[in-house]
Order: structure tokens, then C-alpha cells, then sequence
């Protein structure tokens, strides 16, 4: 045994693969492995290490560059399970297991092994478990900045002899011998290296490995410690002058590969840690890209999706406390920043104040905020804002149908549809008055006087058959609808959003051009929309959320007659997708019409089975991008069959909080699946109450305003301050504050003489 200072040394040549191994590998399967090498033509040098470093053992094995290929082919066809990974795929902490020296500490000492035995005598393969044990259990003591090596270098070969077991063996040592002599051998040199900041400790990191190696010594075999050098450990020498002559039987004691479970220094095989594809770390200016956190391989890189990439949609999928709405945080604010419009869609709103919280105060003026439970919201009105009323009619109609399929039948299509068109053509209705229009024969009157005398032979039979039903009849026929009107009925919040004939905020506003900008108003660029499922309830918050996602995408489907140039990116990011994303037609025909019309949409929620089957066929056909946390089992297995061969169900079962493999569109091509880590939230610039206030001011209604004009329209006192809710009064002065439009008077004039 030699010592020597670390010094650069030459490689030696092989090509290296680090090795992933099934645990525990079969010893009868690592035996045929080495059998079927030994009879590779030409007899191509092959060395196998082990190393452990900090406390971890990893291996490796490498050949020569012509003989690799044929290498790698036998291990997968011997060994199931096992994967030969090359060094763009690892991470940079086993960075060394591609470098050809010795360790990072100053230290090293060397020594070669030999087995001396007698002539026939066989290494005892039942021995091998045993040390395996003792091997990782040595290799598992060092300490951070000591590394060591076990190398066995299988060079020239030997044909099989006829058995000739020594005199005074036993039984089973006599067949082993034999059985070992029938086979092919190699000539093989088993070294051992440590580095460690100090000699001594060195020195007694190999003495235990070759403590540990003892434990294949028999009667017949003993086990001798040669000084060796530096130089021949890292050019991997084939041996010369003595050689250990190994058959594929006695090899697996020396590997020191899993032959069994239970063994110390084994690394956590889940989750496996896969490196970052150079395509996705790419530094990218916030108008390029966004950055999705950290590569786990290496914390210094950043993981970035362009913004080209990001058009062709994303999907997060994860259970609740993962890192989902962190990760759609830091999207939505990078979107933002960047001067890209941004719309989220958040059921609770824990997200939407995580967003608002953290805007740059030059984007809180153009900041719209969405809350349901707010007492001065903004408005949502399909029926508004100047496009073909028939269309308005129809997105309306087609949200409710998918809303309620299971319970849809042909008399409600026919009062709903006939209720929306009519309103739609008188233009300046809200959803909120169909209960009216069917209850309230005055009301009603006002609205279809004209469109039954425009569309006598449509609208106007349709009402004449209406009119013609006795009360009870009405009732009857009304009754089913009436039951699908009733979140907006009965809930204030509700009534306040879509009670709105003139909402202060359109939703093309959001897609209007770039040159918009130049007006003395701020254009709203951010649209935040907290549904608040907790205080509406599940159906009601559904409706209003597939609501405004179908006016997001009539908007911007209107943008087909603009210029290409002038489509501006507008990021639509809708978590818990399966509840709101209910457009017309085939859904993935629509999410790759999204691209061109410059809408990239951000798709989360928490299972597959989440997702209805047209759904999910279009997401998982059209999102280019994918982001998994921990999953459950059977979408842990239904991913992982997605990611070539490079992970495993238990990958993602076993991820951490705040964890994730994404693979991710770069350059064309969806990437090979890599490790992430999301980054935490900044710390939280403005109170909510002052983005709100702000929101209000600016884009909202007062919940009593829009009760007194329903009421009105209904020839009914206005509700009395104790029975409506009241905006609060602004408690602070963000901006200039924008007057309310005036009501033209002939509104009231026209519905209260109906009335």
C-alpha cells in the first residue's frame, strides 16, 4: 500500500455509465451478466466501481468506446430494472462518477488485491451477501470529503478447464469449483483507493474495505495487500505480471452491488433525481420566458419555460399542499411583470390574494379584482358589452347545458335559449333577469314587445306559445330551469355580479391591443377572479367560473380578424380546470386554436380522474408542458409511463413538498423529464384591503345599487338598507377614482312601463 498527494493524472480511456440498480438484484442474473461479457468477441476490457463518498454508495461501470454499446445491451437484457446512465443525466453532485480521479480530499492511499489460492480453488459465491454487507457497511462510515474506490478491471480471458478442485475441500466448496472452472474467466486486478484530508484516515478506509473482502477467504484462498499507485487506479490498468483470474461466479462478491435488501449507504432510489436539459436552463430576460424554480440537480440553475412555450399550455397536476399554487403564483407574477396580460382563475382565493399582495405598485391601477364575496364587485354580463347577440346567447346556453347535462332536457334548452336571445337583443339585459322575464308578466311584455314584432316567425311563436299557458302550465314548464337559476336567486353575491347591465370592466378589454395602452385610463392587464367556493358553494361558483372562462375565450377568439403582430400574449391560468373549462365544440381542437390566437393557458387541479374523458384527452393531447407533484398511485403510473423509461410510478409517489418532475416544450421538442424544486413567494408588498379598494373603486358595483335596479325592472320597492349589503366606503386613495357611467333615464323609462 502506497500514500500520495492528489495530483492530475491521464484518463483511462473508458467511457463510463453510471450504474442504477434494482434493489436487491438477482446474484444468479449479475452472474449470466459477466458470462455473457466474457464471451464478447475480441475480449474487450470492462471495470466496474464502487464508490462511496459522504456516507453513499453509487457505481459505475465503463469500456471502451467500441465495446460500450454491446456492455450496455447485456446489462438491460440480464439485469430488469437496471439503467446505464450517461453523464448528461446525471446530477452534478455524481458529476465524479465520470471523472477519472481519485477524490477531493489532499490524501490518498492505494492499494492493489490479489487472491492467492490453490490450483482449482474458487472464491465461495454463498459468501457474497454476507460481503456485500460488510463492504457498503465500510463504504457508508465515510465522512463528507472522503471518497472511496473499488475497482475490478476484467481484461484478457480464459477459456474453461476441466475441473480440478484442490485436495481437502468440501463438498460445497468442490462444486463451486468445479462449477466455476466449466465457466469463462477473466484476467481481472481489484484495487482500492481513499482520499481523505488527512493520510491516516485514509489509510484505514482501505483497510477496512479489504477487511471486508476477507470474508470470501477460505482454506484454500487467501486474500493478499499490495502497494499500488494512483496512476494505475485512474488509467484502470488491465492487469500484467499477477493477475486475480475471476469466473462470472465469483464476481458478485466483489461489485458490491444490492444482491440483497437492508444493506447501509444504499441512496434513496425514490424519487430519482434527474438533471435539467441544457434546452431549459437557458438564461431568459422576463419578455422571453418564465422561470419555474429550481433544478434539484444543481440549485444554481434555473428551470425556464420560454414564452413561445408557454402558448402551448402547461399542466400542473398534484394534490392539495404540494406546491400547486405556488408555482401558479410565480407564473402569473412573472407574466405580469413582464407586461404580459394575465388572467387567474382561483376557486378559494388564497391564490389571487398571494398575486395581488405581491404586484408591483405601477400594475395596481391595472389590477382588476373578481370577487364573488365582495360587497362591491365587478360585474360579469354575457349579454353586454356590444357582440352579436346571438352569441352571447349561445355561450350562456352552452355553460349551462354542460353544467346541468345529467338533468337537460329539450323544454329547457327552448326557454333558456328563447330567455337569452331575447334579453341578449334588448341590450342592456344581465343573466339576472331571466327569472324575471319568466315570472313577471309586465316585465316580460317591455322585453318581448319588439323581438316578438322583429322575429315574428323565432321569438315571437315562441312567446306566443308562452303566453298561451295557463299559470299552473307555466309553472310547470319553468320549474326545471328555475331550479338550474337558483344560485343566482338566492345569493346576493351572485345576483350583484350578474345583475349588472353595465359592467365597468369588458372582458376585451384584457385582449385589447398593445397601443390601447396610450389612453389617459390605465388598461387592465391583470384580471384576478377569486370565485369563493367557500361562501357560494360548489355549484354556484362553478357556474360563475365556466361563465367568465367561455367570455374569455369568445374574446379572444374574436381577435382572429387582427394581424398576427398585433395578438398580444394573454396567459390564462385556471386552477381546478376540470370545474371551468367548459368551451364549445372539441376541446382540443380549441386548445391548439389557442396558440394563434395568442391565448397560453395554465391548466391545474389535483387527480386525473378529476377530469372528464374529452377533457382530459385534450389536456394531456395539447398542454406541451408538464409540471407532476407527488401523485397518487394510479397517476403516478399513468405518468411515468410518459417519461421513456426514466422514472418509475414510486418516483412520484414519493416526491417532497414543493418537488416536481416537469417536462417541459424547448426548441420543438418536448425534454427528457427533469427534477424541480419550486422557489417560496416573495414577501408580500400592499395590504389586500388596499388592491381591493383600489379594484372596487375603479371596476365594481355596490351589491345595494344593483338590488335597487333589479327592483325596479320587477315594479318593487328598492331592497331597504337592512336587507342589502352595502359597499364599504374607500378607505384609501390608489389612483384617481373613476365615476360610475350614468344610467340614462330611458332605461328606467322603458322597463317601468312595462312594469
Amino acid at each position: 500500500m502506497t500514500a500520495a498527494r492528489r495530483a492530475p493524472l491521464g484518463a483511462s480511456g473508458l467511457v463510463w455509465r453510471r450504474l442504477e440498480l434494482p434493489v436487491p438484484v438477482d446474484q444468479a442474473r449479475v452472474q449470466a451478466f459477466f458470462a455473457a461479457v466474457a464471451t464478447l468477441p475480441g475480449g474487450p476490457m470492462v471495470a466496474c466501481e464502487l464508490i462511496g463518498s459522504a456516507g453513499t454508495v453509487r457505481w459505475r461501470i465503463g469500456a471502451l468506446p467500441g465495446a460500450l454499446r454491446d456492455v450496455q445491451a447485456l446489462a438491460l437484457a440480464h439485469l430488469p430494472g437496471v439503467r446505464l446512465v450517461r453523464q448528461s443525466g446525471v446530477a452534478a453532485a455524481d458529476a465524479e462518477l465520470f471523472r477519472d480521479d481519485v477524490g477531493t480530499s489532499g490524501a490518498v492511499a492505494v492499494a492493489n488485491l490479489h487472491f492467492r489460492r490453490r490450483a482449482g480453488a474458487a472464491l465461495p459465491s454463498d459468501s457474497a451477501e454476507a460481503v456485500t454487507r460488510s463492504l457498503l457497511a465500510a463504504l457508508a462510515a465515510t465522512h463528507r470529503g472522503e471518497t472511496v474506490r473499488v475497482q475490478l478491471v476484467l481484461g484478457g480471458r480464459q477459456r474453461p478447464q476441466e475441473p480440478d478442485p484442490p485436495v481437502g475441500t468440501t463438498t460445497t466448496g468442490r462444486r463451486q469449483a468445479e462449477a466455476a472452472q466449466r465457466e469463462h474467466g477473466f484476467w481481472s486486478s481489484l484495487r482500492i483507493s481513499a482520499a481523505a484530508p488527512r493520510l491516516e484516515r485514509a489509510r484505514s478506509l482501505v483497510l477496512a474495505i479489504s477487511a471486508a473482502l476477507r470474508g470470501l477467504e477460505t482454506p484454500q484462498v487467501r486474500l493478499q495487500v499490495w502497494r499500488s499507485t494512483v496512476r494505475a487506479l485512474v488509467e484502470a490498468r488491465p492487469p500484467w505480471l499477477v493477475a486475480n483470474v475471476l469466473r462470472p461466479a465469483e464476481i458478485p462478491g466483489l461489485l458490491g452491488w444490492p444482491l440483497c435488501e437492508g444493506l447501509p449507504g444504499l441512496a434513496p432510489q425514490h424519487p430519482r433525481v434527474l438533471p435539467a436539459p441544457a434546452a431549459v436552463t437557458a438564461s431568459l430576460t422576463s419578455n422571453q420566458g418564465r422561470v419555474l424554480g429550481r433544478a434539484v440537480s444543481e440549485p444554481s440553475q434555473s428551470v425556464t419555460l420560454s414564452a413561445e412555450a408557454s402558448l402551448r399550455h402547461l399542466h400542473v397536476l398534484g394534490p392539495t399542499g404540494v406546491g400547486k399554487s405556488t408555482l401558479l403564483a410565480h407564473l402569473a407574477l412573472q407574466d405580469a411583470v413582464a407586461g404580459r396580460r394575465v388572467v387567474v382563475i382561483d376557486p378559494k382565493g388564497d391564490l389571487v390574494t398571494d398575486i395581488a399582495t405581491r404586484l408591483p405598485a405601477h400594475l395596481v391601477r391595472q389590477t382588476v379584482i373578481l370577487d364573488a364575496a365582495d360587497t362591491q364587485p365587478v360585474g360579469v354580463n354575457p349579454l353586454a358589452g356590444g357582440q352579436s347577440p346571438d352569441l352571447a346567447a349561445d355561450l350562456l346556453l352552452g355553460v349551462f347545458r354542460s353544467l346541468y347535462a345529467d338533468s337537460w332536457g329539450p323544454r329547457t334548452q327552448d326557454i333558456l335559449h328563447a330567455s337569452l336571445l331575447s334579453l341578449a337583443r334588448r341590450g342592456d339585459a344581465s343573466l339576472a333577469m331571466v327569472p324575471l322575464l319568466l315570472t313577471n308578466p309586465g316585465f316580460r311584455r317591455s322585453v318581448t314587445g319588439a323581438v316578438v314584432r322583429r322575429d315574428p316567425l323565432g321569438l315571437g311563436a315562441f312567446w306566443a306559445w308562452y303566453e298561451a299557458l295557463s299559470e299552473a302550465e307555466r309553472r310547470q314548464a319553468i320549474a326545471p330551469l328555475m331550479n338550474k337559476l337558483r344560485p343566482i336567486l338566492l345569493r346576493p353575491q351572485l345576483r350583484a355580479v350578474f345583475g349588472q347591465r353595465s359592467p365597468k370592466f369588458a372582458w376585451h378589454q384584457i385582449f385589447a391591443p398593445d397601443d390601447a395602452d396610450n389612453a389617459q385610463e390605465p388598461v387592465p392587464r391583470i384580471v384576478l377572479v377569486s370565485l369563493a367556493k367557500g361562501a357560494l358553494g360548489q355549484e354556484a361558483s362553478q357556474l360563475l367560473g365556466s361563465v367568465i372562462v367561455s367570455l374569455i375565450w369568445q374574446a379572444a377568439l374574436e381577435r382572429i380578424r387582427l394581424p398576427e403582430r398585433q395578438r398580444h400574449a394573454v396567459m390564462l391560468h385556471i386552477d381546478e380546470v376540470q370545474d371551468y373549462l367548459r368551451l364549445p365544440g372539441d376541446l382540443g381542437a380549441a386548445l391548439a386554436q389557442a396558440r394563434g390566437l395568442g391565448l397560453g393557458l395554465t391548466l391545474s387541479h389535483q387527480h386525473l380522474g378529476q377530469l372528464p374523458k374529452a377533457l382530459l384527452a385534450g389536456v394531456m393531447a395539447n398542454a406541451r408542458s408538464r409540471v407532476a407533484f407527488s401523485l397518487p398511485r394510479e397517476d403516478a403510473r399513468a405518468i411515468a409511463a410518459l417519461s421513456a423509461g426514466l422514472l418509475e410510478a414510486e418516483d412520484y409517489q414519493q416526491l417532497p413538498a414543493y418537488h416536481a418532475y416537469a417536462s417541459l416544450l424547448a426548441d420543438g421538442q418536448t425534454q427528457p423529464p427533469l427534477s424541480l424544486r419550486t422557489e417560496p413567494l416573495p414577501a408580500p408588498l400592499h395590504r389586500p384591503e388596499r388592491i381591493w379598494q383600489t379594484s372596487r373603486q375603479r371596476y365594481g358595483q355596490a351589491l345595494s345599487a344593483v338590488e335597487a335596479d333589479l327592483a325596479r325592472l320587477a315594479g318593487m320597492p328598492s331592497p331597504s338598507g337592512d336587507t342589502a349589503m352595502h359597499a364599504p366606503q374607500p378607505t384609501d386613495d390608489i389612483g384617481r377614482v373613476r365615476r360610475p357611467p350614468h344610467t340614462p333615464s330611458t332605461d328606467d323609462g322603458q322597463s317601468g312601463g312595462g312594469s
